[in-house]
């Protein structure tokens, strides 16, 4: 019994969900206020900088940046690309939809998550959304694709 059916011409907005991801990767993010305009750093420390310079009397080592390659990125590879597999599995053996049918909702479906967790990162006092993290979700979501139509 099929519950509903996903058109196959959902693809082709997961397709350019997947490369805006990537363009936003290459050529990065700045973090950007509530108005549109850059965002300034805070004024106030954190109370780990005020605990560190209490304790060093120096101030605190800078952010680590964001690397290409690294276990973030291999994090966000292997999350979204078991999340497109497991949609995919649930939507074919347990919810009856045709492989071709369930493919471009489960590739939605990852990116959906990818999108959100970086949403709720600009959300962070830190600001550590990455258009690199959503390049490395792109990633994953192209291997899994890979996979399933081997």
């Amino acid at each position: 019994m099929r519950c509903c059916r996903v058109p196959a011409k959902w693809l082709r907005p997961v397709t350019i969900l997947a490369a805006v991801g990537l363009l936003l990767g290459l050529f990065g993010t700045a973090s950007v206020a509530a108005d549109g305009r850059p965002a300034a750093p805070p004024d106030s420390l954190t109370a780990a900088e005020v605990a560190f310079r209490l304790r060093y009397d120096a101030p605190s080592p800078p952010p680590a940046r964001d690397r290409w390659l690294g276990r973030d990125k291999a994090t966000h590879v292997a999350v979204s690309g078991l999340w497109t597999l497991s949609t995919q599995y649930v939507l074919v053996n347990k919810a009856g939809w045709t492989e071709g049918d369930a493919l471009p909702a489960s590739a939605a479906a990852a990116a959906a998550v990818g999108v959100g967790k970086e949403l709720y990162d600009a959300t962070r006092p830190d600001g550590t959304a990455s258009g690199r993290d959503l390049a490395a979700d792109a990633v994953g979501i192209g291997l899994a694709i890979g996979v399933i139509v081997l």
